[in-house]
């Protein structure tokens, strides 16, 4: 097929992910503000988030705006020690360029729910102008485009100031360098994503399946060792680069301290209240947590048959990459589909360790990484089918 072809047609599908995109962000912008319209300033857990940004801002860096109302929930000592700074350090951004506002907290998300669909997009065309088969990315990339656009969770998440949406986006974004097979880009992403909830710890697992994929697949078991270290070093040189404020302010004893306690408190169930599921009851939207009961849009729910066929399609890829790289020497690549099943190996591991209470707003996480699953399933199905892997 002629190069020229394959950019009109490249093309075309960039435009469909911006579609997709902007629809994702129109949906995010219509039910943020009609949080307002509904006499809402703060919604859900944006009590603790915002004030704490808006600490963050008198306390710590010292700047002076015209501040909105305190919600009058968190004491004047609270700082969110519980997550790491990254979340309410963008809401303290949003706060600064726009104003303290409560569509300017949100601001950051629906913009971020837009990027996703078209990052994954773009994560499928580094083959463009090669061969003919590099149609088959441009579908795949389209596929993710319109998986990400049209599922629910990521809108409705977005439209509140809470940290879950900056997770799928930075995890969206550590799987686009994956798939791109940018390993220090990658490492940096993963990094922030942790540094927004701790849950993203599974994308920072993503980038070491990714290395120890490719090593076994060239037999290079010393690289896999090497370039772990590196992940490992990049991470905590990013972490500590975001702590150096807090530890500035409270020193750092007091953020091991804290740190720990962190730890304890992500492992133990909370108090009866808001709506619980587990993650494979957030596949199917079994007891949803609900942002505000006045607007019928407001529920964290996932759009199950994207979540459910992402999951399968992940299992599979990852079967078929494990079967290259160990009897074919071939390295497939399917950061997408490993990532999600590390987020359910994640949480599965916090159950086992005593926490119970999971709430169906995290599931935002798994969004982007299913309509990356089912983009990989495509093309390796598509490249067996075409006898690449025989």
């Amino acid at each position: 097929m002629e190069t020229r072809l394959i950019v009109v047609l490249a093309v075309a599908g960039l435009i469909l992910a911006v579609i997709a995109g902007a629809f994702q962000a129109y949906r995010a912008y219509e039910l943020a503000t009609g949080y307002v319209t509904h006499g809402r300033s703060y919604v859900s857990d944006e009590i603790y988030y915002v004030d704490v940004a808006r600490r963050y801002l008198v306390e710590i860096f010292h700047v002076n705006i015209n501040y909105y109302e305190m919600s009058g929930k968190t004491r004047d000592d609270y700082f969110n020690l519980e997550h790491p700074p990254l979340g309410k350090y963008i809401i303290a951004l949003s706060m600064v360029i726009c104003g303290d506002r409560p569509l300017c907290w949100r601001l950051p998300g629906i913009i971020e729910a837009g990027i996703i669909p078209v990052l994954l997009y773009l994560a499928f065309l580094r083959f463009i102008g090669k061969h003919d088969f590099s149609t088959r990315y441009i579908v795949a990339g389209v596929i993710a485009a319109i998986s990400a656009g049209s599922d629910r969770i990521i809108y409705r998440d977005a439209s509140v100031a809470l940290l879950d949406i900056h997770l799928a986006f930075f995890t969206a974004l550590t799987v686009f360098f994956l798939a791109r097979d940018r390993l220090i880009p990658a490492s940096i992403s993963s990094a922030l994503a942790f540094m927004v909830k701790m849950s993203g710890l599974a994308a920072i697992g993503g980038v070491l399946f990714y290395v120890f994929i490719r090593g076994v697949s060239q037999r290079k078991y010393l690289d896999v060792i090497n370039q772990w270290i590196s992940v490992i070093f990049i991470v905590i040189a990013v972490s500590l680069f975001l702590y150096l404020p807090l530890i500035n302010y409270f020193g750092p004893s007091e953020i091991v301290k804290e740190t720990l306690a962190a730890l304890r408190w992500h492992t133990s169930s909370r108090p009866e209240g808001p709506p619980t599921s587990t993650p494979i009851g957030w596949v199917f939207n079994s007891n949803p947590f609900f942002f505000s009961f006045s607007l019928v849009n407001a529920a964290a729910a996932t759009t199950t048959i994207i979540e459910l066929f992402g999951v399968i399609a992940a299992g599979i890829s990852v079967i078929l990459a494990m079967i290259s790289a160990i009897w074919k020497k071939r390295f497939v690549n399917a950061p997408g589909g490993h990532t999600l099943l590390l987020v359910f190996a994640m949480y599965g591991v916090i159950w086992v360790l005593g926490n119970h209470t999971f709430y169906s707003f995290y599931a935002v996480q798994l969004a982007p990484l299913s309509a990356m699953a089912l983009a990989e399933f495509f093309l390796l199905s598509s490249r067996f089918m075409g006898g690449e892997f025989g």
